[in-house]
């Protein structure tokens, strides 16, 4: 079975209502990381919260073994994804699509984020 996907553009507040969290990037290369952890946020959210707290404690690991980190910047993390995953409770509870890849580029000056999802299924 085939996935269907779709790409769509948009101001750098989808997917979900993040600025204040992407607008902490230093540079664009910032805030594609953070675009990448509020996408998998996103992509947690949509599963039921029984299997959450199991699929952010394994982000968090995957993470500090990627980049060597603090557990003080791990505990940072688990806090921005829980802050962001009941973000996209609150304004996109209906809204059940899985993020399989996303950027930001800039247009005319500005950034935009692209992402290409599937149906959650």
């Amino acid at each position: 079975m085939a996935l269907q996907r779709t790409q769509k553009a948009a101001p750098l507040s989808f997917p979900f209502r993040a600025e204040g969290f992407l607008n902490m990037g230093e540079n664009l290369e910032h805030k594609e990381n953070l675009l990448r952890i509020a996408c998998s946020a996103w992509n947690i959210a949509c599963f039921e919260h029984p299997k959450r707290h199991y699929l952010i404690s394994r982000y968090v690991e995957k993470f500090r073994e990627a980049n060597n980190t603090s557990e003080v910047a791990c505990k940072n993390l688990k806090e921005d994804m829980g802050q962001l995953i009941e973000e996209k409770d609150r304004l996109y509870s209906h809204i059940m699509i899985r993020i399989l890849d996303s950027k930001i580029e800039l247009v005319d000056g500005k950034e935009h984020v692209m992402v290409t999802s599937t149906p959650f299924v």
